[in-house]
């Protein structure tokens, strides 16, 4: 381990998947020294544009793991498969196997793993929604709060650069257009999802989003709070896509929203 700064302790490129071959790695960001009681741990999903190529660094930015590690969590940064090396499900599979890799816990991380949050934005949002909103129907790890920002939540919507009649980033995430793929549209949409014991969600979502339309966010938000869920949705007035000048603000409130589901 090697301090990223004097006050955190920072763990990169720890394998903890290999589909096909294919080297997955993390990045753990917590507080140094590392305590020796478990804390609540957050995991974030690389933004991956468009569901492509991505750097998980980009969660050493300070308003990103860091803000939460100031804040009382133990964070681990995961990349997934991008669209060009396998298509969905894929991506939730990748997602599924690093809450495996945090439930086995094989480097002995004060991880506490009845407090897992999961947050990530535009396709990691995406993502973070879909891994919770499965996360109690499989064998992996739970999934206890989620901060989704920008995500898409109904792939068979479009609108913005949400494109299912032609090639785009949806249609190469799921290998083809609403006429050939509709049920995988529907597989990868988190609405599709939402049922009855749904964790905690977070919904931040720019009302301008040019990319992923603000109503995507407010289909979400409405379906869990239909089902008995609890659901914020955080508007940001006239925000666009990649919510510039406000991560600061974001990431505080999804400090606070992590800390009041964890109950520190």
């Amino acid at each position: 381990m090697s301090a990223a700064r004097s006050e955190l302790t920072h763990l990169a490129d720890v394998r903890y998947a290999r589909p096909d071959g294919l080297d997955l790695c993390l990045d753990v960001l917590g507080p140094a020294p590392l305590p020796t009681t478990p804390l609540p741990t957050v995991v974030r999903i690389d933004g991956c544009p468009g569901w492509g190529p991505g750097d998980r660094s980009s969660a050493l930015l300070p308003f990103a793991n860091p803000a939460l590690v100031r804040a009382g969590f133990l964070t681990v940064a995961i990349s997934v498969r991008h669209s060009g090396q396998a298509i969905f499900p894929a991506q939730l599979h990748d997602v599924q196997a690093a809450l495996d890799w945090l439930h086995r816990n094989p480097l002995g991380l004060p991880i506490d793993p009845d407090r897992i949050g999961i947050w990530g934005q535009s396709a990691g949002g995406h993502l973070a929604a879909l891994a919770g909103l499965t996360s109690r129907r499989t064998a992996v790890a739970n999934v206890h709060a989620v901060v989704t920002i920008s995500g898409p939540s109904d792939l068979l919507r479009p609108g913005g650069a949400l494109r299912i009649d032609r090639p785009s980033p949806v249609t190469a995430l799921v290998g083809g257009d609403v006429s050939t793929h509709r049920e995988q549209l529907r597989a990868a949409s988190p609405i599709a999802h939402v049922s009855a014991g749904a964790p905690p969600f977070l919904i931040v979502h720019g009302t301008a989003d040019e990319t992923v339309p603000y109503e995507q966010a407010e289909r979400l938000h409405y379906a869990l709070l239909a089902v008995g869920a609890p659901s914020r949705l955080l508007a940001i007035d006239g925000g666009r896509h990649d919510l510039r000048g406000d991560w600061y603000a974001v990431a505080n409130e999804a400090a606070r929203f992590f800390a009041e589901h964890f109950r520190q």
